[in-house]
């Protein structure tokens, strides 16, 4: 009776050892399996690739114009216009689309050209966008021309609208004019009303309130003072 006592003694301490053994595997297990699944869930985070840059030229220009910054196409079927020179084209009298060529330099607008059936037709042009008329004239390189001050993006730019007839333009200096409206037509091809040019348009659009209609600059440090138009009025 007396080695009773021991014996049931060792059989709880062999039963405390073996439950103590148990759960210290499964605390030692668990740990790299936590270690494991937080990695798994870091690293597709590290290595995502950022959301793309949206491309404006990849997208309807017209439509994202109209929505965010309130511009409109000048004419109808522009992207289909847009043939000889685009803004930032280097021109010179050897390389340029336009025979024969008097300018050269970088092209600081968009040329709209005319379709067949509008060579003696009347060819409305429209405004860009909301904003005064600063100016219309009739210049060397144009003919007519007519400047209108503008918002893009909070930031003041002017709109220059090259080779219309000048007497068309209704609108004097100081004038608000709406996107859409009428600002005049398209000056007669190869006379006083184009200063010899052919029949289209020529936009510009240059950053600041600053009135400078140049259709072409000899740098390319002169072109950042001015914007491709068609980021914002070329639609599909």
């Amino acid at each position: 009776m007396t080695k009773k006592p021991p014996l049931i003694l060792g059989i709880l301490a062999i039963i405390i050892l073996a439950v103590f053994f148990v759960s210290f595997r499964g605390k030692k297990s668990a740990v790299p399996e936590n270690i494991i699944s937080s990695q798994k869930f870091s690293k597709p985070t590290e290595s995502a690739a950022p959301d793309p840059v949206p491309d404006i030229k990849n997208t309807n220009s017209a439509e994202v114009a109209k929505n965010s910054n309130g511009f409109l196409p000048p004419l109808e079927k522009v992207a289909e216009r847009v043939t000889k020179k685009k803004f930032g084209d280097f021109i010179t009298p050897q390389n340029s689309p336009v025979q024969p060529e008097r300018f050269s330099g970088y092209h600081t607008g968009t040329d709209f050209e005319i379709f067949p059936e509008e060579t003696d037709a009347e060819v409305p042009v429209k405004a860009v966008c909301d904003g005064k008329l600063a100016l219309k004239k009739t210049a060397s390189g144009y003919g007519g021309v007519a400047v209108q001050n503008c918002m893009l993006g909070g930031s003041p730019v002017t709109a220059i609208y090259g080779h219309l007839k000048i007497s068309s333009i209704k609108f004097n200096a100081g004038e608000n004019i709406s996107a859409g409206d009428t600002l005049g037509i398209l000056g007669k091809g190869f006379s006083s009303e184009t200063d010899g040019e052919r029949k289209h348009l020529h936009l510009g659009f240059h950053r600041g309130a600053a009135v400078n209609i140049l259709g072409y600059v000899q740098n390319q440090t002169e072109l950042s003072g001015w914007i491709d138009p068609c980021l914002y009025v070329c639609g599909d």
